[in-house]
């Protein structure tokens, strides 16, 4: 079983049916995917160069990297990361020539991408899932909108990012569970630390600088039987 199949979905609620849970991203991915199409195909032209949290990087660029990512292999992934670090280094971010070209193509490619991981039989990869997540977080923030982003999706992408954090984000969960105060999901183990699964999905990935912070009364919605979950 993949590693975050044994914390989502994560309810705070003991006996609960986790018969859904499973290592298959393919749906969560669609759904991102899907929702970021919706909100370029309803933004206005001006939206395609306008800056991400990501410097250097604008809603062109975000959406380049996520469609070149499409069933890269690891290796050429891996290259791809080193270039494009080194484009930073030089003040130069790249799009490739057959990237989308404005953001009704990118709403047209990122529905095509759903489709296609929606009905193929092999798994998607969590690596996909969370280039998507991502690109949900900075290209959301951008435009002023919300993209939808699943519990199942985020909480798979904070337990990735939460396992190969650099040392300053290490540093500040080391010793901690994190809570996601408006998803039923937790990562981690120890004294708990809470935000919300968008708060904490920026801090993990390095797009925000809000730290979680330790649990406050009414943090959590009550059970059914009017009991707070316990952390």
């Amino acid at each position: 079983m993949a590693d975050f199949a044994r914390y989502l979905p994560l309810s705070q609620h003991s006996g609960a049916d986790e018969r859904g849970v499973t290592s298959d991203r393919r749906a969560p991915t669609a759904v991102v995917l899907r929702g970021l199409a919706t909100a370029l195909r309803a933004a206005d032209d001006a939206a395609w160069n306008r800056a991400t949290e990501r410097e250097g990087r604008t809603v062109a660029h975000v959406v380049a990297e996520l469609v070149a990512g499409f069933d890269r292999s690891p290796a050429r992934r891996a290259l791809a990361t080193a270039r494009r670090a080194l484009a930073v280094d030089d003040g130069a971010a790249v799009i490739a020539d057959d990237a989308p070209k404005g953001c009704a193509d990118a709403a047209a490619a990122l529905e095509a991408r759903a489709a296609v991981i929606t009905t193929r039989p092999q798994p998607t990869r969590i690596v996909e899932l969370d280039d998507a997540v991502v690109a949900a977080l900075l290209i959301g923030r951008a435009l002023g909108v919300a993209v939808p982003v699943p519990p199942l999706a985020s909480g798979a992408v904070a337990l990735r990012r939460a396992a190969a954090a650099p040392t300053a984000i290490r540093a500040v969960i080391s010793g901690h569970s994190l809570h996601a105060t408006d998803a039923a999901w937790s990562i981690g183990h120890g004294a708990p630390l809470v935000g919300t699964a968008d708060e904490l999905l920026r801090f993990l990935t390095g797009i925000g600088l809000t730290a979680p912070r330790p649990p406050h009364d009414g943090d959590f919605p009550a059970s059914a039987d009017g009991r707070s979950p316990s952390l």
